[in-house]
């Protein structure tokens, strides 16, 4: 008898907390920026997006690129987060967009794709879905996934 009153309550417990313990998927979620964002590397080597609430250090970049870590101080980075999350980064003289995933308190390159050998020289971003656009001055469009060049390949 004893077991029973307490065996109605655990039972009661573990039916009202096992759904909370289940993960809940949203799925079909679209992830794009309408917009890129131009962002102006800090004194600091950080660029801050307050509408997006995004910020995050570009000193590993800048040695990627440019083998300087100060070499991005001032300069306005193009910055855009396609529908599945990923973000593309380049700027002027950069001769590859990098891709960046998230994760915990961090991005993490999944790709840097070349789309030119002498540098660009005003790159900017459009969102065309399932594609980010990258124009360069007005002048040679070319259509990018996270991964590849699909379309405008240099």
């Amino acid at each position: 008898m004893v077991h029973a009153r307490l065996l109605i309550p655990v039972a009661a417990v573990i039916t009202l907390t096992l759904p909370a313990c289940s993960s809940l998927t949203l799925e079909n979620v679209d992830f794009g920026w309408p917009v890129e964002s131009p962002l102006t590397v800090s004194a600091t080597n950080i660029v801050e997006d307050m509408r997006y609430a995004v910020a995050f250090p570009v000193a590993q970049l800048a040695m990627a690129e440019f083998a300087d870590s100060a070499a991005l101080r001032g300069i306005t980075l193009r910055v855009i987060r396609n529908h599945e999350g990923f973000y593309f980064v380049t700027g002027p003289r950069f001769k590859h967009v990098y891709i960046f995933a998230p994760r915990a308190s961090s991005l993490v390159q999944s790709a840097a794709l070349e789309v030119s050998t002498t540098g660009l020289a005003a790159p900017a971003f459009n969102l065309r879905p399932p594609y980010v656009e990258l124009i360069d001055g007005g002048a040679n469009a070319r259509l990018l996934t996270s991964s590849e060049i699909v379309e405008g390949k240099k």
